[in-house]
């Protein structure tokens, strides 16, 4: 009986954990970022990237990390193969690669290649968003 309880218990925080609403569309996120006034979180990643999964599951993953995007910032996340994002600003050759945009399409800090910390990237954001208010 405890077991059973512990298992729901476990399954309510991994639900009740939360996760960073992304766009899966460049024109759409940068839409909704022009008239929130809102900055654009763009995360520019591989299909066959282990690096960009990472990230992915474990560092937007943080639930901290989810509310500080969700609360602050449009997250967009699209993928070098579609192409369907305006690819001389965004353009990198290390993936996964992050870009903090203002609504207007400029950057707002130099882009973040390969691996990030999540300590790191907590505190980038942090101050970042700050910055803005």
């Amino acid at each position: 009986m405890v077991r059973i309880f512990w298992m729901l218990f476990a399954i309510q925080v991994v639900v009740a954990a939360e996760r960073v609403h992304w766009y899966g569309r460049f024109d759409a996120a940068l839409e909704v970022s022009q008239r929130t006034k809102k900055p654009m979180l763009v995360l520019l990643v591989t299909k066959e990237c282990d690096a960009c999964r990472h990230l992915l599951v474990k560092t937007f993953g943080d639930s901290q990390i989810a509310h500080l995007v969700n609360e602050n910032a449009i997250a967009v996340i699209v993928t070098k193969e579609n192409e369907d994002y305006p690819i001389e600003l965004l353009y990198s050759t290390r993936f996964p690669t992050l870009f903090l945009l203002s609504p207007e399409e400029n950057f707002m800090m130099e882009p973040l290649r390969g691996e990030v910390d999540k300590a790191l990237l907590r505190r980038i954001l942090e101050e970042k968003f700050s910055n803005e208010r």
